[in-house]
């Protein structure tokens, strides 16, 4: 994969940041978006090497100014996006008894509208790298119910757009896919103030492991690969695919008698 233009949502933190990272250690230039400049910071100081390489935006991809503004910024400086990576997601716990019409919209909002519009204003950039390719960042809970409505919704409309865009977009030789992760530990359950407080958070990942045919929960890195694989030529022939990478979650089945 020669050295190409790549936009990533949400690349301050967790799975975002660590494809960013998998891309500049190849020589590619990207280009990342999110709302926080805390987060900003945190990465930094985390990975200064990326000080200087990496293009950190602030703004919501739920706002059409934003977004717009955005698109003048990397066409005026690259004039071409090879790779869009829709990873800005936000998430809750609820169910409809418990899930307020504000906290279902803001969700939504974030996790689907958001792709949505970012998809739709970088549409001439992606039309002009002749090969392009989109990955949404969505979630195994897109394919089986998780502990959250308004999250598991979303994530399931994505997979949709998904789908619709690689029929649509497929003429342009625009391919698009989505990577579902199981549990990944990233900063998103406390962050979203999920869990009380971190112990909480990592009794939590502990006691999912043993759910996991694998063994494990999942690192950024596992999901960061796959991601970098379908932005590259290599996955040339590869649009419209709903793809777990979730140590086996989705086929894990209580009833197979453990292994000594």
């Amino acid at each position: 994969m020669q050295n190409k233009i790549f936009l990533i949502t949400g690349g301050s933190s967790g799975i975002g940041l660590e494809i960013i990272g998998q891309l500049v250690s190849k020589g590619h230039k990207v280009v990342s978006f999110s709302r926080s400049e805390e987060k900003i910071k945190r990465a930094l100081n985390q990975f200064p090497a990326l000080e200087g390489k990496v293009d950190f935006n602030i703004g919501s991809t739920t706002n059409e100014d934003d977004i717009k503004s955005l698109f003048e910024q990397v066409k005026n400086k690259y004039g071409v996006v090879h790779g869009l990576v829709n990873n800005a997601a936000i998430l809750n716990k609820g169910t409809i008894e418990t899930i307020s019409v504000e906290e279902w919209t803001n969700i939504l909002d974030v996790n689907l509208t958001g792709p949505y519009i970012v998809a739709k204003t970088f549409l001439p950039l992606l039309k002009k790298a002749d090969g392009a390719s989109i990955v949404n960042i969505s979630s195994v809970a897109g394919l089986k119910p998780g502990t959250s409505l308004a999250y598991s919704v979303s994530k399931a409309g994505l997979d949709m757009f998904t789908k619709f865009l690689a029929g649509d977009l497929g003429p342009y030789n625009i391919r698009v896919n989505s990577v579902n992760p199981g549990l990944v530990k990233t900063h998103i359950h406390l962050d979203n103030k999920i869990f009380d407080d971190e112990q909480s958070y990592l009794n939590m990942l502990k006691n999912a492991a043993s759910r996991y045919p694998i063994g494990r929960v999942g690192t950024p890195g596992d999901i960061a690969s796959v991601v970098e694989y379908l932005l590259s030529d290599k996955a040339s022939w590869i649009t419209g695919s709903i793809i777990p990478v979730d140590g086996g979650i989705m086929v894990e089945n209580d009833l197979i008698p453990p292994k000594k």
